[in-house]
């Protein structure tokens, strides 16, 4: 075994060993407004407060998720009143949706527990990383996660 192929199985541990901690924390959790949701909901829900009037297919295609699996998880946002939707002019069959008031406190929410529950984490890694470590990490895993799509999506 070569020294570069230890070296890349050893990075694709270490980013597996890091998507399963983040995986299993999704827990539903109060984000302080009395009622638990989960992570893929707010952050569902921050995407579409970011992205309004977005249709079933176009979320699929940018959280790389089936259109069932998606529908799915909006139905349930829908009944928990945090979004609803709307129909394009002149196409009573495309659904837009959009956050309700709900939803954005929800958002505001969710927005400041990750500020202080992340903001922790942050220091925490402070503590053995610069800031400009720190910056580069992140940075790498946007990249990360581009150049995992534009693999998915091609075919080998």
């Amino acid at each position: 075994m070569t020294n570069k192929h230890s070296d890349i199985t050893e990075m694709a541990d270490i980013l597996h060993q890091a998507s399963m901690l983040y995986m299993s924390s999704n827990l539903p959790v109060d984000y302080g407004t009395g009622t638990k949701y989960t992570s893929v909901e707010v952050h569902m829900l921050k995407y579409i407060i970011d992205h309004p009037g977005k249709t079933v297919t176009e979320l699929s295609l940018d959280w790389d998720r089936t259109k069932a699996a998606i529908s799915q998880m909006l139905k349930r946002m829908e009944q928990k009143g945090l979004i609803n939707w709307t129909t394009e002019a002149g196409n009573n069959k495309k659904q837009l949706y959009h956050a309700t008031e709900l939803g954005l406190e929800l958002h505001k929410a969710h927005m400041d527990y990750d500020t202080k529950v992340f903001g922790q984490t942050l220091d925490y890694l402070h503590q053995t990383c610069s800031d400009k470590e720190i910056n580069v990490c992140f940075h790498v895993l946007q990249e990360y996660t581009k150049a995992r799509r534009k693999k998915h999506y091609q075919a080998d």
